[in-house]
């Protein structure tokens, strides 16, 4: 969201100074004190007005930037705002639609403490500026304690971002890439990668929990390779969005409890083309992320849909890796026209398709990778 007006740069100085207010008077007054709640709501109303768009919060040299606009003029509230993120090792917040109240008072409330750091709720993402990819760096990783919660929470994120999917509105790409970071954070505290993976329990949310499940094992495979940085979060965003497409299909033939016939099969293999012409138009996005979204369904051999041209260029190495993760989460789920199989028979599959589905160097090490894991699972 840009400032688009000088009447938008007002309402941004009022939310700031707001903001240093609600959290001065939290660490002056008790918890129950009238001033908290109504300094708390003020500026809850204030940045409702907004919330069109994300509101990124940014330190960068002791300056305060909203929305990669250097805030002037706003004197010693934006200062004071600059001192309490500073104190807390934080460079950036960014405040997404659909904040609550008690996310709100909360942030407030941790803010006004001097010691400790922040954790991330759904709608506040607080972290630090990698200044190298100028993206947000994951502010806190998960333990094994808060898994189950932590999952839940990224699937309803993903649900929350493809139900307000529409042909030409944007993604709101923080929040998705903040839900790539949050994984490539947990996987590097050594989480199993078996505990991050969530079974498909109804067909009405495969598509949220696959997305979530291929990213993770993309990421796992990535890092497996010894691949870092903005490569591993793009490879992960990548394999995220790999089948956004799908949002523009029929539902009917989505959630079909059984085999699609011709006609259906082929509006299906449409999906592929469909998410990469929406995601192509996304401004600055990773040239790889299209590239996946589109190729994903092709195999190795140059078969598979959509059906490259004589003389085409192969395969992208991103697309061969997520048709990996893309195949081993499919067949290891539980689906309305059969039932999920067993690791060993869908590792055993995965070892046949080589040289014609998967490229045999990936497959081969990811295998090795996810069978070593199982093992440290067990001896733990």
């Amino acid at each position: 969201m840009a400032l688009k007006s000088e009447n938008q740069g007002d309402r941004i100085k009022k939310f700031v100074s707001a903001l240093n207010i609600a959290i001065s008077n939290c660490s002056l007054y008790s918890k129950d004190h009238d001033l908290i709640e109504e300094s708390g709501k003020r500026t809850l109303a204030i940045l409702g007005e907004l919330l069109n768009d994300p509101v990124e919060v940014m330190v960068i040299d002791d300056d305060l930037v909203i929305n990669k606009m250097p805030l002037r003029g706003a004197g010693l509230q934006a200062e004071g705002l600059v001192r309490r993120l500073n104190r807390k090792s934080i460079s950036r917040v960014d405040f997404l639609k659909g904040i609550t109240p008690e996310e709100m008072n909360r942030f407030i409330r941790i803010m006004s403490r001097a010691d400790g750091g922040l954790c991330a709720s759904p709608h506040i993402i607080t972290g630090q500026v990698d200044l190298s990819t100028g993206r947000l760096k994951a502010e806190c990783a998960y333990t094994e304690e808060d898994l189950d919660s932590f999952k839940a929470e990224q699937i309803e994120r993903l649900k929350v971002i493809y139900e307000n999917i529409a042909p030409f509105k944007q993604l709101p790409m923080n929040e998705l890439e903040e839900i790539v970071a949050r994984f490539v954070a947990t996987l590097s505290r050594e989480i199993s990668v078996l505990k991050l993976l969530t079974p498909i329990k109804s067909y009405s949310n495969y598509t949220y929990v696959h997305s979530i499940n291929v990213a993770i094992l993309s990421i796992f495979q990535a890092e497996s390779l010894g691949l870092e940085g903005k490569l591993l979060h793009d490879i992960g965003l990548a394999a995220l969005l790999h089948d956004v497409g799908k949002l523009f299909i029929d539902k009917d033939i989505l959630e079909k409890q059984g085999p699609l016939d011709e006609q259906e099969f082929a509006a299906m293999t449409r999906h592929p083309a469909y998410g990469a012409a929406y995601l192509a138009r996304i401004e600055g996005i990773a040239r790889i992320v299209p590239i996946v979204a589109f190729e994903h369904h092709q195999k190795y051999d140059g078969t598979g849909y959509p059906k490259r041209k004589t003389g085409g260029s192969k395969q992208h190495t991103g697309s061969q890796m997520v048709a990996v993760s893309d195949v081993f989460d499919a067949l290891r789920s539980w689906r309305p026209y059969r039932k999920s199989l067993e690791m060993d028979e869908v590792l055993m599959l995965m070892q046949k398709g080589i040289g014609a589905d998967f490229n045999r160097h990936l497959v081969e090490n990811f295998i090795n990778a996810f069978q070593k894991a199982v093992r440290k699972e067990r001896q733990s």
